[in-house]
Formats: structure tokens, sequence, C-alpha cells
């Protein structure tokens, strides 16, 4: 039952985690787009257009560092040899139902695709 619970927990968040993958990476306003924006808002960071939760990059570190979290880098296996958080595990959206038993259920997990 336990397990039903984590694995049903886990697809949720990585759910999420793909759904703010897609948000970010099919925006209407391209990077390069940059050029013909006013000053002001050429660098302004987008907003997330899922219900996904969010971390903070200290808190992430905080957690991290204290052992009390890890990361799931959920890009194919070629993007994370490429570069990647180290200590994270790699664990590519698809595979996630085959390897979920892989990640620490004592701990936070941090999901990010980018």
């Amino acid at each position: 039952m336990k397990k039903n619970i984590l694995l049903s927990l886990f697809l949720a968040v990585a759910l999420f985690v793909s759904m703010a993958c897609q948000s970010v990476s099919t925006a209407d306003s391209p990077v390069s787009d940059n050029k013909n924006k006013p000053a002001n808002q050429a660098n302004t960071a987008q907003k997330p257009t899922d219900d996904a939760p969010r971390i903070s990059l200290a808190d992430a570190k905080k957690d991290f560092d204290a052992g009390n979290a890890v990361f799931v880098d959920t890009r194919a296996e070629s993007a994370y040899k490429n570069e990647h958080i180290k200590g994270s595990l790699n664990m590519p959206m698809e595979a996630v139902e085959a390897r979920y038993k892989e990640i620490p259920t004592d701990k936070k997990i941090i999901a990010y695709c980018s």
C-alpha cells in the first residue's frame, strides 16, 4: 500500500514537472525575440502556466546540502551526460514507472528538467 502511495505521489510530481518543462519550452515569446522588447522587459522571468509546486534555488540547495533532498533529473540520458547537478539521479519521464524504487523515500524529491 505504501509503495502504491509513493508511486502515485512521485508520478503526480513528475507530471507537474513535465508540464512545467513543456510550458517553458513552448512559450510564445522565444528568448531570441528579446531584441524586439523594451529593455525593461527583455530579461523578465516567465510565469509558469501550471500548478506544479516550485522551490527556490536557495531552498533546494539548502535541503540538498543538508542531506534532506534528492535531485531527480527527468531529461534524456544524453542531456544528463552532457551536464547535470552533481549527485542527481537521472530518471527520464518514460523510465519513472520502471525505476521509481531507486528514489529515496525518506527525502524531499526535487525533480528538474532544465
